[in-house]
């Protein structure tokens, strides 16, 4: 193995919590992870990715991206293409092999192995349960063609070794490969390349620097000085610029992650003020006028440099202008010169302030209270309680997109906003089997998600129980197999732990419930031996089960997953 990749891949384990896993594993989790941040900036469990095991057909990690989120198996993709009314996607295949050398073999046979998995056809090879998911997926965009926007899908193929990089004769295969996948006209465009060790390495580096922006400005004015505020512009800026230099990856799929911190989601296509938006850009005589017709876009920066017209700006985060600036993505074609938009770039040296920026200028529309999550005490609680346990049980609660990116934490012990939402209403409000629907959960006021009146202490409960579940998946110790009953294991295991006793209404006994049930979820031996017995009963219950259904469709069930936690909580 080449000695710099090995000692990326030494920090890489360590980062990622991977101690269970051989080199040849650990290079197929690494590989996955440099080329998949290529197309999606955002923070994703690369070992989600990776197929594993045998019959994989040359697939060691495959990934879809579907108007800027990443999907690891067929149910994200279902709910995401079905969801939607235009969808921009990018399929991403990675073959990774640890040998010093490149060979040409590898390519041909897994051009030949992807034409049986990117046609429509059932797969006539041996193919593994994840292969064969992978090819429902694309199958199922297929059946929504007429959704797909311009440009789309396309296909991008990468064979990583820790070689050096390719020659002409490797290069010239790589393109055989690529007009083989193209004759199957499925794709807008096909690109299958080869990346030996030092391109490896490019992209490790670029997964680890913060989001960047650079470009041209020059109808901009300076605002007055403010305390908290290191400097502050606002102008007008050609739409384009705005979608090609902030709003778009290198993968060319919109960044969401941008978004997080705005106090609004997007609201969908057929939203009636996105509506409003759409029509002025297709109207040319209004889309001259947009930005005075338009709110525009603020954003808040870290760093915020210019020298002329020229603008560089890092670890930036849009807070105001979500819906804007999603509608000018997906009308990015109607984007002629002579449409602008107002900007409005903060530099702050305070959080608080920032903070107090975001609120503020979402205020000026109508937000519903359920969104103004991120600044709510509730968030500051959670998160100083976080902080406060310490090692082996430290955890941190990511109230604000990147606040750990630079500290010295172990990243799969960040837990965001979405995925303590899932760990909460999976271990306590009974909804494991609605867990994947994020934004349902958050908006549904009987489950008091996030509520003013909550205990920080049962939201660590159940991150703490969600994490020990996710590294038994990540590390092996569980087959990957079952990864679409995580949230039925962890409802499993709280009810297990807590002999079926509800979290108590009375702030004082729900901390000594919730203390109770930690001591246990912190014994990793424990936790494992219960998840063996319980997943022994999962698949019983599965060979009973008469509807054929695949055990992610089932999991979204309320009825499957009631009669799961009853066989469960009968393990001992």
């Amino acid at each position: 193995m080449n000695e710099i990749i090995r000692e990326r891949l030494t920090a890489f384990r360590a980062d990622q919590e991977l101690p269970e896993l051989d080199d040849a594993r650990l290079f197929e989790v690494f590989a996955a992870y440099c080329v998949l941040h290529q197309f999606h900036e955002d923070k994703f469990e690369p070992e989600l990715h990776r197929t594993g095991g045998g019959n994989d057909l040359g697939v060691d990690a495959w990934g879809i991206v579907v108007n800027g989120d990443l999907f690891h198996d067929f149910d994200g993709v279902k709910q995401a293409v079905e969801a939607c009314r235009e969808m921009n996607v990018v399929v991403i295949v990675v073959q990774a092999k640890l040998s010093g050398s490149y060979e040409g073999k590898v390519v041909a046979d897994l051009a030949d192995n992807l034409r049986q998995v990117c046609a429509r056809p059932p797969i006539t090879y041996t193919a593994s349960p994840e292969v064969v998911e992978l090819h429902d997926a694309l199958c199922l965009i297929y059946d929504h063609h007429h959704k797909l926007a311009e440009k789309s899908p396309r296909l991008e193929v990468r064979y990583v070794h820790c070689g050096q990089e390719s020659n002409e004769d490797m290069l010239e295969k790589c393109r055989s490969a690529e007009a083989s996948l193209d004759e199957l006209g499925r794709f807008h465009s096909v690109r299958f390349a080869a990346a030996g060790w030092r391109e490896l390495d490019r992209l490790f580096k670029r997964t680890l620097r913060k989001v960047k922006a650079h470009f041209e400005w020059a109808n901009r004015s300076a605002l007055p000085v403010m305390e908290g505020v290191k400097e502050a512009w606002m102008g007008t800026i050609p739409a384009s610029v705005i979608v090609e230099r902030l709003l778009v990856d290198e993968g060319g799929s919109i960044r969401k992650f941008l978004f997080e911190d705005n106090l609004r989601e997007f609201l969908g296509a057929q939203n009636e003020v996105n509506d409003g938006i759409a029509l002025t850009l297709a109207d040319p005589a209004k889309r001259r006028r947009f930005a005075v017709l338009n709110n525009g876009i603020t954003v808040i920066a870290e760093h915020f440099d210019t020298s002329g017209t020229e603008c560089h700006m890092s670890d930036f985060q849009i807070v105001n202008g979500c819906q804007t600036g999603h509608v000018l993505f997906q009308n990015r074609d109607r984007l002629t010169d002579d449409v602008h938009v107002k900007l409005i770039v903060i530099e702050t040296e305070d959080g608080e302030i920032a903070g107090d920026i975001t609120v503020a200028t979402n205020r000026q529309t109508e937000i519903a209270p359920e969104d103004l999550r991120a600044d709510q005490q509730i968030h500051k609680d959670i998160e100083a309680f976080f902080r406060a346990r310490p090692a082996p049980r430290d955890l941190y609660y990511e109230r604000r997109s990147g606040q750990y990116e630079a500290r010295s934490v172990t990243m799969t012990r960040v837990i965001r906003q979405g995925q303590l939402a899932q760990a909460y209403a999976s271990a306590f409000r009974g909804h494991a089997h609605e867990a994947s629907r994020t934004s349902k959960l958050r908006k549904d006021p009987a489950l008091r998600i996030f509520h003013r009146d909550s205990l920080p202490i049962a939201y660590y409960t159940a991150a703490s129980v969600w994490y020990q579940v996710d590294w038994l998946l990540r590390n092996n110790r569980v087959e990957r197999k079952w990864k679409p009953a995580r949230f039925m294991l962890v409802a499993a295991l709280v009810e297990r732990f807590a002999e079926g006793r509800p979290l108590p209404a009375s702030p004082k006994k729900a901390a000594a419930h919730c203390e109770a049930l930690l001591a246990r979820i912190w014994d990793r031996d424990e936790v494992e031996h219960l998840v063996s017995l319980m997943i022994g009963r999962l698949e019983r219950l599965l060979a009973t089960e008469t509807s054929h259904q695949r055990l992610s469709d089932l999991a979204r069930t309320k009825g499957f997953t009631e009669r799961f936690l009853k066989e469960a909580a009968e393990v001992g």
